[in-house]
């Protein structure tokens, strides 16, 4: 659909010129009035295509600022034996379902417990006009894990514990802190982590999504989004 925005202004612009010059043409040759009906199609041509462009360029910048997609889908299901213990089962935008091993390297469920459940990356993001050229932010998932929410109080700093599982492995090449060192060089604004978080209960559904600024989590079924309303 955004191909339109730039089709469109390029045919009115030709059209434009090609009744602007057959309108001078015909000027030179002293046929005025169809020299100048013509002149003045291809101007009015050339300054819809303008502002045809214009716009285009207008969708164009909010698109491309705006975009998002898919990172992760994440169930929850009660595993039984506490109230607070839940089955994850994550599928990744690739198509890859995250697994659990136990020792011997059988499969099993992964099971966080907690009432609340939290999802990081790393994310690498790009300046502006870099994203409106076709630069997206990328990202790398770092974690998910299990967590009870009222685990700190105001009055002293407490200890808290949570339970989770490492979401990637290590790279080898870390472009993340090559990222940090040297991206301003290459037209890279930020680099930081960034996390999501809701609560996790029975039946509770979410879908992850990558925006170019940081993550977003957004409800994948009715309950996750009466338990997100119900949280806020």
């Amino acid at each position: 659909m955004g191909l339109i925005w730039w089709i469109v202004p390029a045919l009115t612009g030709v059209i434009g010129l090609m009744l602007t010059f057959a309108g001078l043409g015909r000027l030179m040759k002293l046929r005025m009035a169809a020299g100048g009906l013509r002149f003045l199609f291809g101007i009015g041509f050339l300054g819809l295509a303008g502002v045809g462009t214009f716009a285009g360029l207008n969708l164009q910048t909010y698109q491309r600022l705006t975009y998002e997609r898919p990172v992760a889908k994440i169930t929850f299901s009660s595993a039984g034996g506490t109230a607070d213990a839940f089955r994850a089962n994550i599928q990744l935008a690739e198509g890859d379902q995250v697994t659990c091993f136990v020792d011997g390297g059988t499969e099993e469920d992964c099971v966080l417990t907690g009432d609340e459940f939290s999802m990081g990356a790393q994310v690498i993001t790009y300046k502006p006009m870099a994203t409106i050229v076709g630069y997206d932010s990328v990202y790398r998932l770092e974690y998910v894990e299990g967590r009870m929410s009222r685990r700190y109080n105001t009055a002293t700093v407490t200890e808290a514990t949570s339970n989770g599982l490492a979401l990637s492995k290590n790279p080898g090449l870390d472009v993340y802190t090559l990222a940090k060192q040297q991206g301003n060089k290459m037209g890279m604004e930020t680099q930081f982590g960034s996390a999501v978080y809701a609560p996790m209960g029975d039946g509770l559904s979410y879908d992850v999504v990558m925006t170019q600024d940081a993550l977003k989590l957004e409800p994948g079924n009715a309950a996750a989004r009466q338990a997100m309303s119900l949280r806020d």
